[in-house]
């Protein structure tokens, strides 16, 4: 947690070093959002389809107008319902963590910037006392308004989002909704 908090803040560090950019595009920047991830678990665990809640950070360094590499934390987690309805059930968590191209519409004065990626990494998922590593990948897009100088809305981001622990891959969908600081 603690390598979290520390790699959050430093993220947040630069997306304000990047307030004092050129007008033509951002060097940088960082988005922020609330992430639905729809994850099949029917092959890794007896679960099925389940809905998942939490977040998604996302720094990006842009090489030129469309271009950039960007990095992806993604937290969702779970508290499973059991066939009791007075006991509840255990919290399962999936933590990845990726990289990889980005590629952003920039019009010239033109609010909406539409972007797609494809990124590459890791996972973590954990319940109860087990946990487990493995391969992550997202691959989608998305569509931000510019709404100020240094501000947009990201309307939506939808990916599809591969996860893989123990030779068995989870095909899931990621939406995520937020803010993106440039």
């Amino acid at each position: 947690m603690c390598k979290f908090v520390v790699t959050a803040s430093l993220l947040l560090l630069c997306a304000s070093a990047s307030l004092a950019q050129s007008a033509d595009y951002p060097k940088f920047d960082f988005s922020a959002g609330y992430t639905v991830n729809f994850s099949d678990l029917r092959g890794n665990i007896t679960l099925g389809r389940e809905t998942f809640n939490g977040f998604t950070l996302a720094p990006a360094a842009n090489i030129n107008k469309t271009f950039g590499i960007e990095g992806d934390v993604t937290y969702t987690t779970k508290k499973l319902s059991t066939a009791v309805p007075s006991v509840t059930g255990p919290r399962v968590n999936l933590f990845s963590y990726m990289g990889g191209p980005r590629f952003t519409a920039r019009p010239a004065d033109k609010k909406l910037q539409p972007f797609a990626h494809a990124l590459f990494g890791g996972a973590h998922a954990s319940v109860l006392t087990i946990s487990e590593n493995g391969f992550a990948a997202k691959f989608g897009g998305g569509l931000d308004i510019v709404a100020r100088k240094h501000i947009s809305v990201r309307v939506f981001q939808l990916d599809y989002y591969l996860t893989r622990f123990a030779g068995q891959n989870s095909n899931n969908v990621a939406l995520t909704f937020g803010v993106r600081l440039f």
